[in-house]
């Protein structure tokens, strides 16, 4: 993965600090992709870029990934940015609203005591104080009887 992007003049580069992180979350939920169509991966892909990429920038550990999943965190956080609030309402509307689909998923993958070893792996993805906490839980290789 390659996380420079350009900028606006051809040699001007800018290191996407959120590459890394936006692509474990979508993999987090896409890894086996059964039941999911064309839509629910682009709203998961609309909801990750909206809490990672938020004006105030990357979140530290899951708890504030969770917590900026909120409809009216995010429509606080992007309210000078018509596009990203175009987004919002197409992803708050409905009948069956994908953000709070996204949200119910995210909350359940990463939640500390899910020990399947894809949430195990994803919960690595933020900071050591993030991991310290989440010790407890341990590798699903790893825990003894």
């Amino acid at each position: 993965m390659f996380d420079a992007t350009t900028a606006t003049r051809r040699n001007d580069f800018r290191v996407d600090r959120g590459a890394g992180l936006r692509e474990s979350l979508e993999g987090l939920l896409l890894h086996d992709g059964v039941g999911l169509d064309a839509r629910m991966r682009h709203a998961i892909a609309a909801v990750v870029h909206l809490a990672v990429d938020a004006p105030l920038g990357i979140p530290e550990d899951a708890e504030e990934f969770l917590g900026r999943l909120d409809a009216s965190w995010l429509f606080a956080a992007w309210h000078h940015s018509d596009t990203e609030l175009s987004l919002l309402n197409t992803l708050s509307g409905g009948a069956v609203p994908a953000l709070s689909w996204c949200e119910l998923m995210f909350t359940t993958a990463l939640a500390p005591w899910s020990n399947t070893p894809a949430a195990v792996h994803n919960r690595r993805i933020f900071g050591p104080a993030e991991q310290a906490r989440l010790a407890a839980v341990g590798d699903c290789g790893t825990v003894r009887a």
